[in-house]
């Protein structure tokens, strides 16, 4: 990043919008949390024994966050990119020494008042140093060593994240989708939405009880009449072969490795309860049943504030952290969940808007990285909610419950404030007549 020889703050050009955004979704987010978990005994939104007090105290903390973010220099952020990096890596690494056990999961630590993650930590952290790395000048996505160092860049957290958390795991594979917009080939992001398709008719074939071998020798026939038909119009069958080994070989990894042995039971339950292929109201599916209940009986315009009977009766588990949506969609109704989905959309789009205005490739990538990590938790997080998704444990950003979450957000979306605001100050990299 070439940085101009006099970083003024007073002119920073602060993107207002992604500051309202911000703080319209933490008061939302505070307001919910305080319903969600509402105890007429405990009615103070004050009173830090409760989560709602918590969270209040949690967004104040963020205001400092802010702050700090703020005011450090620019520059630091490309230039600390990997100690952060391998700071986050190391508090991974000690988790299973020094972590603490919540729910069956050791993806804590404990400092008493408060718990840190540091999944959260390692998604900023991430960010920065895919970003540093892709904005080197030798560095090219066209190349194969630059695609295997950034994709080792983001695999090594997200595989110690997935030892303990494999719902926080899966957020990192957002991070793909910055490599595809920074110029990685799109067959990777071919393959990958193909290896998706295969997953899913995978469970399906699987629970109406169709050999796997079965469906092997399907492919493998039809390729072959596929073969036939292309030499006999004297055209050639390399591709058609090349594709059939490729479909053949993902399907058997999904099915023989990945089905069997990376998930768990209850997992394979959660799958097929989204996919409404089993019914288990009273078990696995018993979350998501009963958020779809608060949620259709929110109505149009919902039962108003601190109103949710469900909500009230604690029939939805973890209603303040994963699935506080449900409280949304119950409490403010289809058309309050409708205006928060719009605004979500709005502050996804300006994220991306900023994005295009950056000077220097780091600034633009951590855009992009910025941009893929809410998108990811905001749709994953909501169809989870509403059943199109299995329940794999991701937050709702700056509406759930937790100060690791929160914090960690704040940090993501305010580096990219300041890279943004200081936009000017940086002598460009990338103009309309360049590109790498």
């Amino acid at each position: 990043m070439r940085i101009s020889s006099v970083n003024d703050r007073s002119r920073m050009n602060i993107s207002w919008a992604l500051v309202f955004f911000y703080a319209v979704f933490v008061i939302a987010g505070v307001a919910n949390v305080y319903s969600a978990s509402y105890d007429a005994d405990f009615p103070s939104v004050f009173d830090i024994s409760r989560y709602g007090g918590r969270q209040l105290l949690f967004a104040g903390m963020s205001v400092v966050i802010i702050v700090v973010v703020m005011l450090l220099d620019m520059s630091l952020y490309e230039r600390m990119a990997w100690i952060f990096y391998i700071f986050s890596i190391i508090l991974l690494l000690g988790l299973p020494f020094l972590g603490s056990e919540v729910k069956g999961n050791r993806a804590w630590y404990n400092f008493g008042f408060v718990s840190l993650q540091p999944s959260e930590i390692a998604k900023f952290s991430t960010a920065l140093a895919l970003s540093s790395y892709l904005s080197g000048y030798s560095v090219t996505m066209s190349k194969l060593k630059c695609q295997a160092v950034a994709a080792l860049v983001i695999l090594l957290p997200m595989v110690l994240v997935m030892m303990h958390d494999t719902g926080s795991a899966i957020v990192f594979l957002s991070f793909f989708l910055v490599l595809y917009l920074a110029g990685a080939p799109g067959v990777y992001f071919a393959v990958g939405i193909v290896s998706a398709g295969i997953f899913i008719a995978d469970v399906f074939v699987q629970h109406y009880g169709i050999g796997p071998y079965y469906v092997m020798g399907v492919v493998a026939g039809v390729a072959v009449l596929a073969c036939i038909y292309r030499i006999y119009r004297k055209m050639s069958v390399l591709r058609t072969i090349t594709v059939t080994v490729l479909v053949l070989g993902i399907y058997a990894f999904i099915h023989f490795y990945v089905w069997e042995n990376v998930f768990k039971d209850y997992q394979r339950q959660r799958i097929l309860t989204s996919f409404k292929l089993v019914e288990d109201n009273k078990g696995i599916g018993f979350n998501t049943y009963q958020s779809e209940i608060a949620i259709g009986s929110g109505g149009m315009w919902g039962k108003g504030f601190l109103m949710g009977t469900q909500t009230k009766g604690n029939f939805v588990p973890e209603q303040h952290t994963d699935f506080i949506f449900s409280t949304l969609g119950e409490e403010w109704g289809f058309a309050g969940t409708a205006l928060i989905v719009v605004l979500y959309a709005a502050f996804l789009v300006q994220i991306l808007l900023v994005a295009s205005r950056q000077r220097t490739y780091f600034a633009r990538n951590y855009a992009w990285c910025v941009f893929s990590v809410f998108f990811f938790h905001f749709f994953v997080n909501v169809a989870m909610v509403i059943g199109l998704m299995p329940v794999i444990g991701i937050p709702l950003p700056f509406f759930s419950y937790g100060g690791s979450s929160l914090w960690s957000f704040t940090i993501l979306l305010f580096i990219l404030v300041k890279l943004d605001a200081h936009r000017k100050d940086v002598l460009p990299e990338i103009n309309d007549f360049e590109d790498r």
